[in-house]
């Protein structure tokens, strides 16, 4: 980010108040309970979000993979073609001949730049992240132990578990791995009746878990467009007497894969 770029930071974000005061990290030590508590729900909460998010991936990917059985079949596409149905959205269509859909689109480069500008220690891209939410200012102070990809992704992962919070940043920055603190020299904190294997281990889940997590956040939104308009389109199928009659007598397997996947009573992304 340009010097510029960090001045109208300085001059615009609700945030630019704190940033130009001492930041300091919260005297009081974290607890414990509160280390593991914090910690385990949030552990959960990415793992139930993730299970949500490859549930629909997996539901366009059997809807594709009967069409595109079905597409490899001349009676199958000269009855589409007969039907008025040959028109398919077309991200499912790119799906069915090989490609990703909407995935497949590339998403802009974030990473932090070595000798990137930083605003009172803080990256100026984090600040970014945060400026739709009210950020107690010692969140700030927190943020600036990590380095600024850190920093950048803690944001990114209270904003996505919709935890802007003090006590998310003190658990998000205790688990961060020593070699992405801003100085990682100092002695990592010890905690109570945590011994070092176990933090160790809670750090490592915690990070793969956040990894896939943001991943999945990024997907889940597209990926309920996608099977919106999959599922558009098997109404069209399905609402065609012919197309089920052939489907019926001839591809009895993804006439089933279709119906479930069209049935009203179909549970959607969060389901199954």
């Amino acid at each position: 980010m340009t010097q510029t770029a960090v001045q109208r930071i300085l001059q615009t974000s609700r945030h630019a108040i704190h940033l130009t005061e001492g930041l300091q990290e919260p005297q009081k030590p974290l607890h414990p309970y509160l280390l593991r508590r914090t910690y385990k729900r949030y552990c959960e909460r990415m793992r139930r979000f993730i299970r949500e998010t490859n549930a629909t991936r997996q539901r366009i990917e059997v809807i594709v993979e009967a069409l595109r059985q079905l597409m490899a079949v001349d009676m199958f596409r000269a009855m589409l073609k007969a039907e008025d149905l040959v028109n398919m959205p077309a991200e499912l269509a790119e799906r069915i001949s090989g490609g990703q859909g909407f995935s497949a689109e590339k998403k802009p480069d974030q990473t932090v730049m070595p000798g990137e500008t930083l605003v009172a220690g803080i990256c100026p891209d984090a600040v970014e992240l945060l400026e739709d939410f009210g950020v107690h200012p010692k969140i700030f102070g927190l943020l600036k132990k990590g380095t600024p990809s850190r920093q950048v992704e803690a944001a990114k992962l209270m904003v996505a578990l919709d935890r802007v919070t003090f006590i998310s940043a003190r658990v998000i920055i205790a688990l961060t791995p020593q070699s992405k603190l801003a100085d990682p020299s100092i002695p990592r904190k010890q905690f109570f009746g945590i011994d070092a294997d176990t933090f160790e281990g809670m750090e490592i889940e915690f990070a793969a878990l956040s990894r896939e997590f943001l991943d999945a956040n990024e997907c889940l939104g597209i990926w309920s467009l996608e099977l919106v308009a999959a599922r558009g389109y098997l109404h069209r199928l399905m609402d065609n007497l012919k197309v089920v009659r052939y489907l019926a007598g001839n591809h009895p397997s993804q006439f089933e894969t279709f119906h479930r996947m069209w049935s009203p009573d179909f549970e959607g992304p969060a389901g199954g």
